[in-house]
């Protein structure tokens, strides 16, 4: 249980082992430092959990390439 060890001394409730909290209002229940992404999981990614993704593969900008010299071939 990494959460507890990263935020000790609270008496905070992190839900299910796997998944963590199931709905907004347990957002509240974390730390002040996480409740922003827990809020935007519920907020923008209405409560996915493990949602189903399709990929397409594209062209990277130029504008990170340029950056990083990553190009793929």
């Amino acid at each position: 249980d990494a959460c507890t060890n990263q935020f000790p001394g609270g008496n905070y409730y992190w839900g299910a082992q796997y998944g963590g909290v199931s709905s907004r209002d347990q957002c509240s229940s974390l730390p002040a430092a996480l409740q922003a992404g827990c809020f935007w999981r519920f907020d923008w990614f209405q409560g996915a959990d493990n949602p189903s993704m399709t990929f397409t593969e594209v062209t990277c900008p130029s504008a990170i390439t340029d950056i990083t010299g990553c190009i793929r071939s």
